[in-house]
């Protein structure tokens, strides 16, 4: 609909406005009629602030989603793959899709030097886009496996950037791969939690097609590199689990009341921190989150999902005890770039 003619890209000053004085003329044949309900036509608010577009209403603009410093952005103005929080001591660097949503990965942010989160962010794309079950396997890190297999076929990767570097072959031909070992591997692909997640799926589908339901089957969930999800499913409850499926602690919920539910603060506590030798001073909820108001003693701060602070030392929690803190300030006070 837009077309922006004769903009002259030489350096003219900084700034949008000084962008926008270069453009000699903006065609459009945009109008009120073609803006949807809830929409209206804005002059100024499309290319560097050059011509109209539709825009929602006043009041119904959803709040600002795009990524902003100090978090790792980029130059598109999505996520970064890496994102890290915390000190150089107890700091750590997570995996993250192009919204800033957390996924599959983390590494103690002393060590992370090197982390590219490679695998997990292609892994999440995969699973967001084509709506399958993907098979890629990450490392703890985020990282591609050496032994890569998915849709029937294996290949050898490059760990930080998943490129090829020998293959593909037919999964049952994986142990002519050079990146095959047994001592890892063993003889099939999946892993085991892996390997129950596709038993139930058969066991479902077999009792579709006979017409039959049963009430209280479990449901597993899967890590990205094969390992048993923060949390599964067992009579109607949902638990706080460890990489090898066992219940972590008391950490439990209903499954029709765990939306949100992460286990972050859980898994910190029985499995992260301890094999740094580390405690985790934060209190956890009953469902394994992180409590979003924590003190000690007489000193009140607010943290994030991830048990970071997002806050300043306070003399008392502020108004919502910690539930509504912005989005913005919780990035800013809990985000810092990663390191490269």
């Amino acid at each position: 609909m837009f077309l922006l003619l004769q903009i002259l890209f030489f350096l003219v000053g900084s700034g949008i406005g000084q962008q926008c004085q270069i453009a000699q003329k903006c065609v459009t044949d945009f109008s009120e009629n073609d803006c949807w309900m809830a929409e209206q036509l804005v002059p100024n608010s499309h290319i560097y602030n050059c011509c109209p577009s539709c825009q929602q209403s006043p009041g119904e603009i959803p709040p600002t989603t795009g990524c902003n410093p100090p978090a790792n952005c980029l130059p598109d103005g999505t996520y970064g793959p890496v994102q890290c929080k915390g000190d150089t001591f107890t700091g750590r660097c997570f995996c993250s899709n192009e919204n800033g949503t957390r996924i599959f990965g983390q590494m103690w942010r002393a060590d992370a030097s090197q982390m590219t989160c490679a695998c997990s962010r292609r892994r999440a794309e995969l699973e967001a886009t084509e709506k399958r079950s993907v098979t890629l396997h990450c490392t703890r890190t985020g990282d591609y496996e050496p032994l890569q297999c998915d849709n029937g076929m294996c290949w050898c990767a490059e760990p930080r950037t998943g490129q090829p570097t020998a293959g593909p072959v037919p999964e049952a031909d994986m142990r002519q791969l050079p990146c095959y070992r047994s001592s890892l591997v063993g003889t099939q692909y999946l892993r085991q939690c892996e390997s129950v997640v596709h038993a139930i799926a058969t066991i479902q589908r077999e009792q579709m097609e006979h017409g039959t339901s049963f009430l209280g089957n479990p449901v597993t969930f899967c890590d990205y590199d094969g390992s048993y999800g923060p949390f599964q499913i067992r009579n109607g409850i949902a638990y706080c689990t460890g990489r090898d499926g066992e219940i972590l602690g008391s950490w439990q919920t209903v499954s029709s009341e765990m939306t949100g539910m992460n286990c972050n603060c859980a898994r910190d506590t029985m499995l992260y921190f301890p094999e740094r030798g580390m405690t985790v001073t934060e209190n956890c909820q009953p469902n394994g989150n992180y409590v979003p108001n924590q003190n000690v003693g007489n000193v009140f701060y607010c943290v994030d999902s991830d048990g970071y602070p997002t806050t300043d030392f306070l003399d008392e929690w502020p108004p919502g005890n910690c539930m509504d803190t912005p989005t913005s300030k919780r990035n800013k006070l809990s985000l810092d770039a990663p390191y490269v």
